[in-house]
């Protein structure tokens, strides 16, 4: 089944592209989600099934927050009618939307901490219109542990998303629950291996070696010295082997965040990694799964005091390009040359900076169906920062993927005369506490391009698309 969907433009006036990339405004204060909590967490999805992209934050004393997208740049503040325990007003961290009962609706996992003693996590079913009930207890994921970050992700390959909870503090152990099928979970950590005890901030998730399965990255650290990140490859019969060291990804520095991207256009995942202390890196996939480390070819990147890293392609160009919020001075903004080189032009955009502020998560998301990425920035005890993507043409395409689970796992390809382009792979949690949208966004010149999606069942559907098209491909 496959059916196409053109969304139009909200036309709304924004500046011209520079010479550097598209130029960002601040819409902040307007589009009414500059929430000022102590912010952790974003995460992305469309809750109410009206085909725009809603907001949740989650934060670190005070309340979390639900914004809807009202479809004309701005979003309404629904926490208080979404349902009883969405704000959650204690110290929330890593939240994440998932469909794991697949009914259509996304479902929200928030990753708790405790103001004064540990709490348990809580898993909200949606209703598919804005509203969720709370099915902790009945699901049995009402984890009593210090969650920094949640992930969803499909590691068996049943068409159902299972639960990791990446897990902070001494002796703190790592846990995974496995989806049932029937609305349960059961804690799958010892058999299947996952069961890390290092100070875990993230956990995410790639097929790292295209053998159609997802495997797990797990980011470690606490002060003042480093941890080895872990680095879980998938066996394929529900057990892991940790294969850090071998893989050439154990970073030892203290890690916050990590993201997964094909950052040279060559059908493999690539990682970034941002350190708090040591040098952030950057290690590219030798397209088996092992990896070697790049990181100069992101210039000043290696700077640390990292956090919250996403990619995305800002210049509707062809390649990903890197936003990183972090504790130094200011915040970067890399724009890939096309052969996987960055170069920061945070400085001829300062309004992205967030100069002197604690970022914390960051995520692309087209939030007015433009066609062209915006980026919201969390910050900490400062207000949160929405800009809005100038670029405004239509050299893009847009693939909205449904299948099982939200299709975790599936990789979105573009060709043209038979020659793939660039791959996406579409993720839950990513970065650090953070969620972009669960839409492949790639940026294209005019003309015709053929579109594929690579299931993690091993099934695939293709479909035609020109530049300028947002379509819908279903499993």
């Amino acid at each position: 089944m496959l059916k196409k969907l053109l969304f139009v433009g909200l036309g709304l006036a924004l500046f011209a592209g520079t010479c550097f990339a598209s130029t960002f405004t601040d819409i902040s204060e307007s589009a009414g989600v500059a929430d000022d909590g102590l912010g952790k967490g974003v995460a992305f999805a469309d809750v109410n099934n009206d085909g725009l992209v809603d907001l949740y934050v989650s934060n670190k004393g005070g309340a979390n927050k639900l914004f809807l997208n009202s479809g004309n740049g701005r979003f309404e503040d629904t926490t208080a009618t979404a349902g009883a325990g969405i704000d959650y007003p204690g110290f929330a961290m890593g939240s994440v939307f998932g469909d794991y009962n697949n009914d259509g609706n996304a479902d929200l996992y928030i990753a708790t901490g405790g103001r004064h003693e540990i709490e348990a996590n809580r898993l909200f079913k949606g209703n598919g219109d804005g509203t969720f009930t709370d099915v902790t207890q009945e699901a049995g994921v009402g984890l009593k542990a210090f969650t920094y970050a949640a992930s969803f992700a499909d590691y068996d390959n049943d068409g159902n998303l299972d639960i990791y909870c990446a897990n902070y503090g001494v002796g703190a152990k790592n846990v995974l629950y496995r989806n049932n099928g029937d609305g349960t979970f059961t804690d799958a950590t010892d058999v299947a291996g996952v069961g890390d005890r290092s100070w875990s901030w993230m956990g995410v998730w790639s097929d790292i070696d295209n053998d159609g399965d997802v495997d797990l990255y797990v980011v470690n650290g606490r002060y003042p010295v480093g941890e080895a990140n872990r680095l879980y490859r998938n066996n394929g019969d529900g057990t892991f082997a940790e294969v850090a060291k071998e893989a050439g990804v154990a970073d030892g520095n203290w890690g916050l965040g990590a993201s997964f991207a094909d950052i040279d256009n060559d059908g493999d995942q690539d990682l970034f990694i941002s350190n708090y202390v040591g040098a952030n890196n950057l290690y590219l996939n030798n397209g088996n799964g092992t990896f070697v480390q790049a990181t100069e070819k992101i210039a000043g990147a290696n700077d640390g005091w990292g956090k919250g890293p996403t990619f995305g392609d800002i210049d509707n160009d062809g390649d990903l390009d890197l936003y990183e919020g972090d504790c130094k001075l200011a915040n970067q903004l890399y724009v890939n040359d096309g052969a996987g080189n960055f170069k920061n032009i945070a400085d001829k955009q300062p309004v992205v900076q967030c100069a002197t502020v604690r970022t914390k998560g960051t995520a692309f998301a087209d939030i007015d169906n433009d066609g062209d990425l915006d980026l919201y920035v969390v910050n900490w005890g400062a207000p949160n920062k929405l800009y809005l993507n100038g670029q405004n043409d239509s050299n893009f395409i847009k693939v909205h993927v449904e299948g099982n689970g939200n299709a975790y796992g599936a990789k979105v390809s573009i060709s043209q005369a038979g020659k793939t382009i660039a791959t996406r792979e579409l993720k839950s949690a990513d970065g650090f506490c953070a969620q972009s949208p669960n839409v492949a966004h790639f940026g294209v010149m005019a003309g015709n391009y053929d579109v594929s999606v690579t299931f993690t069942d091993g099934t695939s559907r293709t479909a035609k698309a020109n530049a300028g098209e947002t379509i819908t491909i279903v499993q």
